[in-house]
């Protein structure tokens, strides 16, 4: 943690408020925990609790506190939008195109066994998934919850549809904000405005479009300017009261949308929440550091992308392993966990091959005193 000192008229310096470097490990953690969150959910088991749907939001918190930081890094280091977006698809796209190889080469074996064939024949349908477009089909079709649309391969995948977008818009405020030669934060803030608008016509219709979830992405940026850039208590302030304001209204909202479809309010409940969470918590990010349950969760963070990809292709051999140990006299109540272990350990063999080649040197760390930590 560091600080920027200021001044007053007298000429007198003035401690500004701390700034915390951009490395923040206990998001690891929340990253692998939320990654098993929509595991857990996707198995059956979420208490009657749309825990899946409320994981994807964490994620997209996480993923704007990221690539801001990136950004912010990329801008510092005078690594321009083209450079950054290079950064992006080399880290996204590789372990993508894998999976739905992975995917592929599980519905060949269900259909050689009988189980029928669940592999496409559209030529459309390929090219939106092998480019993550499939939002397109939503624009002119749109559906309650994005996971809907029938031309995802993998429901799952549907999130990337958006990350997609958020970073193309993130490189296109990178270009603004080198040329203006100022930071990205206002452009961020200024397109949750039609982003908000957007919601509160449709809040419980997808799209596609990335307005529809930009605020839970946005979030997440402003949380890393707020902890790693701002340097007034008064901005730091109005920061954490815009998010509590947007708590606030989001808990009166919820009742009024019926159950069973896409609920914005509940979303930015889950999404609000978290920000503040990550805010509150941020000081304890050095003991959790050194503790052993956060080198443990943060260890799990690593796989978790790999995890998202993956395991909705296991579920059935999860479900095959389960039931052979079950069969040789495993209680029933361990199922869950055997399961999510089988998916964990493709997960793991899925990230040493297929993502773990794929990771990007951090750029080199500069003199700024903002900067001292990398993502």
């Amino acid at each position: 943690m560091s600080t920027i000192a200021s001044g007053d008229r007298s000429g007198t310096k003035i401690a500004a408020a701390p700034l915390w470097g951009a490395r923040y490990s206990m998001v690891d953690a929340w990253r692998g925990l939320a990654s098993l969150g929509v595991v857990v959910d996707h198995l059956g088991h979420n208490g009657g609790f749309d825990l899946g749907h409320g994981c994807v939001m964490v994620f997209f918190v996480i993923s704007g506190y990221c690539i801001a930081a990136a950004t912010d890094s990329c801008r510092r280091n005078h690594v321009g939008p083209a450079g950054y977006m290079w950064r992006r698809v080399r880290r996204i796209y590789p372990p993508y195109f894998f999976a739905l190889c992975f995917f592929t080469a599980t519905r060949v074996v269900k259909m050689r066994e009988g189980l029928g064939d669940q592999l496409s024949t559209s030529v459309a349908a390929w090219v939106q998934n092998l480019t993550m477009t499939q939002w397109l089909s939503s624009l002119f079709h749109p559906t309650s919850f994005a996971f809907q649309n029938p031309t995802l391969f993998v429901a799952g995948f549907w999130s990337l549809n958006y990350e997609e977008q958020f970073y193309l818009v993130m490189g296109l405020l990178l270009f603004g904000a080198i040329g203006l030669k100022k930071s990205m934060l206002p452009g961020i803030v200024l397109l949750m405005i039609p982003a908000f608008v957007w919601n509160l016509y449709f809040p419980s219709r997808s799209y596609g479009f990335f307005l529809e979830y930009w605020m839970a992405f946005a979030l997440g940026a402003v949380v890393f300017h707020r902890m790693c850039k701002m340097t007034s208590a008064g901005s730091r302030t109005a920061t954490d009261v815009g998010l509590f304001l947007l708590l606030l209204f989001s808990l009166f909202r919820n009742s009024s949308l019926p159950g069973g479809v896409r609920s914005v309010y509940f979303e930015w409940i889950v999404t609000s929440s978290f920000a503040l969470l990550l805010i509150f918590l941020r000081r304890l990010d050095h003991r959790f550091r050194a503790s052993r349950m956060g080198a443990v969760l943060s260890s799990f963070g690593l796989i978790s992308y790999s995890l998202y990809l993956t395991h909705q292709s296991n579920l059935r051999s999860s479900k095959l392993v389960a039931d052979r140990l079950i069969h040789w006299g495993m209680p029933q109540s361990f199922e869950v966990l055997v399961r999510v272990g089988v998916m964990c350990v493709v997960a793991t063999g899925f990230w040493y091959f297929c993502e773990r080649p794929f990771l990007n040197r951090p750029l080199p760390a500069t003199a700024e005193p903002w900067s001292s930590e990398l993502v």
